[in-house]
């Protein structure tokens, strides 16, 4: 059974969450029932509200391209949200909204996911989007060729995509795949605009044509990205004429920029946030917003061997167990952040029991709270003893003694790591810490060569997305840094990929979790908050996880402010 929105549904922005589970499961699980996504009516007052205006967002790095097959970084993903449409997407709440989609169903045994695209959508230059883009689209992330890297992961257990006509799109998964919706949350390509050409260098790539609310102007390499709102949109004009990134490397000129009213939005420093808020010139001038991302920084501890430390979980264990997460949060921070104690925060229900028979971890809840008792004795149980007259520890003769890498454009990565070097000099470990550019660093990681490195992860709204860091499969060309090997992780893993049943989808993911939480293979840190100004020129922005821009309706819904100019 097919079900279609009504047609103001179709006519306007569905921002309704189609589902209430966080996780995509329930998306499947609703299509499976139903037959159907929900439909949803357009906003109220959509059509009335106020449009017009210039809104500058500064970006820290300039985009690699704006190919959006091969365009993943983050700064390249911020503008394609603006210029291209995925088929599906999520809200400030991380729930699943339609885009070029209208709806979708997924067939009863879970391998077959069918798109109904909305009639009439067009590319910026007038050519029709039908779901031959779609294809295309998938075509050129399985291609090797493209380098898409950061998005062929979820299209690894696709079948075939066809296009039976030209507003249906036909997905067959080779078996059920829980994640699958998540999956098309991808920009769609003009296929005729890439067609017989070089994919790699196409024009397109620096001047991209979407269907997007707004419409590409001009890019000048290392100032600025100009873009235009799209009249013709199929939700209806965007609340701003002009969207432009301005590349500012720099977050502290970036906040001037600010005060200066050169840019609409940036972040405050964490040092002076509190007395930005209680400034009265500082609140006439602008509205606040908060956030605290899913992205956490994490140690990897490189277990594979290649170094004598970090191969027994016990050592991890008691590693992990000497740092001051907490103090640095509540100090450095100044309380603007979380202690990340698992990957898996913000991905499941804040509570949820272990399956019968499995036993919680030892030590799990000790990663808030140095415990620096147990985790000497951990370490003598390793066989990392400390002379009584003090000094390193050491095992067969070898003092341990390591090297952290670390990110030397990254206030986070220094100030953390000079802590967590205090709370293991007091341990009986020497820990010296290398400070790298990101490509250095990005490459050691790659390679493993190195024994333990400071770095962060994003993981996307579905807990799938932690398959990367920690299936084993991953170790050699994906981000699995920490050369982690565990059979029975890797095994519920694919099996949360086959089941579509939310409660036993989660229950895996809880018995990973509590793995984790044993072994250890990453030492979890800590989640900065971001706090940011907006000009009051401006209302309508609203952040989610992934900040003002990374959900639906973001971007789309600034508009000018009762009274502003």
């Amino acid at each position: 059974m097919t079900c279609g929105m009504s047609g103001r549904a179709r006519a306007g922005l569905a921002l309704l969450p189609l589902v209430t589970a966080a996780l995509v499961t329930a998306a499947l699980v609703a299509a499976t029932t139903t037959g159907c996504s929900p439909a949803r009516d357009e906003p109220a007052g959509r059509a009335a509200a106020r449009r017009g205006g210039r809104f500058v967002f500064p970006l820290a790095i300039e985009p690699a391209t704006l190919n959006f097959v091969s365009g993943t970084d983050q700064a390249s993903v911020m503008v394609e949200r603006l210029v291209a449409d995925s088929l599906v997407d999520h809200d400030a709440d991380l729930r699943v909204v339609p885009r070029l989609a209208a709806s979708w169903e997924i067939s009863p045994d879970g391998r077959v996911l069918t798109f109904h695209l909305r009639d009439g959508v067009r590319f910026h230059d007038g050519v029709a989007c039908t779901s031959a883009d779609v294809v295309y689209t998938w075509e050129r992330i399985m291609d090797p060729a493209s380098h898409a890297v950061g998005r062929v992961d979820p299209f690894l257990p696709v079948e075939k995509v066809e296009a039976p006509d030209p507003v249906t799109v036909r997905v067959t998964y080779r078996e059920p795949y829980a994640p699958a919706l998540r999956g098309w949350e991808i920009p769609i390509m003009p296929a005729h605009l890439y067609r017989g050409t070089d994919f790699a260098t196409a024009p397109a790539n620096r001047a991209p044509v979407g269907t997007g609310p707004f419409r590409f102007v001009s890019w000048e390499a290392g100032r600025r990205i100009v873009l235009a709102a799209n009249l013709d949109y199929w939700a209806g004009p965007p609340g701003l004429d002009r969207f432009e990134f301005a590349i500012i490397p720099s977050a502290d000129t970036a906040y001037q920029a600010l005060l200066a009213g050169e840019v609409d939005y940036a972040r405050i420093p964490q040092a002076v946030a509190a007395t930005r808020a209680e400034d009265p010139e500082f609140r006439r001038r602008f509205s606040e917003v908060r956030y605290v991302p899913l992205f956490f920084n994490y140690i990897a501890w490189r277990g594979d061997g290649s170094n004598p430390f970090f191969a027994d979980a016990r050592v991890r264990r008691a590693l992990g167990m000497a740092i001051d997460r907490r103090g640095y949060v509540r100090s450095v921070l100044h309380g603007l952040g979380e202690v990340v104690s698992s990957p898996f925060r913000g991905l499941l229900p804040p509570s949820g029991a272990l399956p019968a028979g499995d036993t919680p971890a030892a030590g799990a809840a000790t990663a808030a709270t140095p415990d620096l008792e147990t985790a000497a004795t951990l370490l003598e149980a390793a066989g990392w003893r400390r002379p009584s007259t003090g000094g390193l520890r050491r095992r067969n003769g070898t003092p341990f003694r390591f090297k952290l890498l670390v990110f030397a454009g990254g206030d986070d990565h220094v100030q953390f790591s000079q802590v967590a070097q205090d709370d293991l000099r007091r341990l009986g470990i020497e820990m010296t810490i290398e400070r790298l550019d990101w490509q250095a660093l990005l490459s050691r990681l790659r390679s493993g060569d190195f024994q333990a490195a400071m770095s962060g992860f994003i993981p996307g709204p579905d807990a799938d997305s932690l398959y990367g860091l920690l299936h084993s499969s991953q170790i050699d060309g994906g981000q699995n840094y920490a050369a982690f090997r565990d059979p029975d992780t890797d095994a519920w893993f694919l099996a949360a990929r086959r089941t579509l049943d939310d409660t036993a989808r989660q229950a895996l993911y809880r018995r990973i979790e509590n793995r984790i939480a044993t072994e250890q293979p990453y030492a979890f840190l800590f989640a900065p908050a971001v706090i940011a100004g907006v000009s009051a020129r401006f209302e309508g922005a609203k952040a989610s996880p992934q900040g003002i821009l990374g959900h639906m309706p973001g971007a789309f819904a600034l508009r000018p402010a009762a009274g502003g100019s």
